[in-house]
């Protein structure tokens, strides 16, 4: 573990760094026009790391200070217990790199020193300039290639499942889509299936959810995907 500065907001705040592949002493985060789009998407907050090109993601506490959710959930089950957003991120991480699905490479990972500075998580990720956003794709493309891009993430849905875990919260905007058409994951936490064959049947497909997916139909595709992929692996 390693101490870090961040510069943002036109301060300095100190980071304890679980996880540091650039071991830069200090990092000097901006704003850009692609991190305020990043804002408008989500509750977490975004800067720009220029000399590593990351894409730093700070995530807010989630009740206000001085009440019991908040001494109970933020300062005491996320920074003393260690469950903060961008642990989980780095874990899930590793887990979906270890079962051979395309990630964002995560560079670093830490929590906030001072237990009162409100974004106590931070994630730096590289940068995907040339990437588009699954569910902008999805938006705009024809049906041939939103199946396809479906059948994409069966076959990596299908290959984490082997692994024993599935995606928590499964959407098109968690992923990016290369100029090349291959999927690369992002902004995933995982969860770990059930032992009993049922069960982790029922956990996928409880992970399915149409108003994530543009629709029933495109769910059930996907879900009909799945169940290809398993028959065809249960006949060899």
């Amino acid at each position: 573990m390693t101490l870090t500065t961040l510069n943002f907001n036109g301060r300095k705040h100190y980071y304890l760094m679980i996880n540091d592949d650039l071991h830069l002493p200090s990092w000097i985060l901006d704003k850009t026009s692609h991190t305020r789009q990043c804002e408008r998407q989500g509750s977490s907050l975004f800067w720009h790391h220029s000399p590593s090109n990351s894409l730093c993601k700070l995530v807010p506490d989630k009740y206000p200070r001085w009440t019991l959710r908040w001494l109970c959930r933020d300062l005491l089950g996320k920074r003393l217990i260690g469950h903060i957003d961008a642990l989980r991120e780095w874990r899930s991480n590793r887990l979906l790199r270890q079962a051979e699905l395309k990630v964002v490479p995560c560079t670093a990972a830490g929590l906030a020193l001072n237990p009162l500075n409100p974004l106590g998580s931070f994630l730096a990720v590289t940068y995907l300039q040339d990437h588009q956003s699954g569910e902008t794709y999805f938006q705009h493309a024809d049906e041939a290639g939103r199946l396809a891009l479906l059948r994409q993430m069966a076959r990596d849905i299908f290959r984490l499942a082997r692994r024993g875990y599935y995606h928590r919260d499964l959407h098109l905007g968690n992923l990016m889509q290369a100029p090349s058409g291959t999927i690369v994951w992002i902004d995933t936490h995982l969860r770990r299936l059930p032992l009993l064959r049922a069960q982790r049947r029922q956990a996928l497909i409880a992970s399915l959810e149409p108003g994530k997916l543009f629709g029933q139909a495109y769910r059930d595709y996907l879900l009909s995907q799945l169940e290809q992929l398993d028959r065809a692996h249960q006949a060899t």
